[in-house]
């Protein structure tokens, strides 16, 4: 008797055909649930580019015009301090209007840079104070109140991550 004789067996045989009967009926349970698993996989993709789509025209709509023209804010830094506070925020009451210190914001928030409001130890009883230095790059934002804020920076997303809106051009 040949080893190939050997394997096949009534009970083996009878085995062996079980098994595939049983794989052929629940084929089609198994392409069901593959079919579904597609449905949910490539269905929550579409949701996610969706919802992508809708936080970057967020951003775009997020962005505001300035509507308090009275108060210019000038940020010493680009991060928030604690309680969600803007570390050491500088606000500078305008006359009238106040709408042209309003588009003059970066130069007065940049001379007061320069003055060096921002310094340590600035004293704005003395008569003479420490000079200070423009930073590289400012950036208008939008605070909560409407007021325009100044911050030192120029990264794409810097007003969203301070909780500002980015100027409306």
């Amino acid at each position: 008797m040949s080893r190939d004789d050997q394997l096949v067996t009534p009970p083996r045989d009878e085995a062996i055909r079980r098994m595939l009967m049983e794989t052929v009926a629940a084929e089609p349970v198994v392409r069901e649930r593959r079919k579904r698993r597609r449905w949910a996989v490539w269905g929550s993709i579409g949701v996610l580019v969706a919802a992508s789509a809708g936080v970057g025209a967020g951003v775009v709509a997020h962005q505001k015009a300035v509507s308090n023209a009275t108060v210019v804010h000038c940020l010493s830094s680009a991060h928030r301090g604690l309680g969600g506070k803007y570390a050491d925020a500088s606000a500078t009451i305008t006359h009238g209007s106040g709408q042209a210190r309003i588009d003059d914001a970066k130069q007065l928030c940049g001379e007061m840079w320069t003055q060096g409001v921002f310094q340590p130890g600035y004293d704005p009883a003395k008569a003479k104070n420490p000079a200070g230095a423009e930073p590289s790059s400012l950036t208008v934002c939008v605070m909560k109140d409407g007021s325009a804020a100044v911050v030192p920076g120029a990264a794409v997303d810097l007003c969203n991550s301070l909780g500002l809106s980015p100027l409306k051009p």
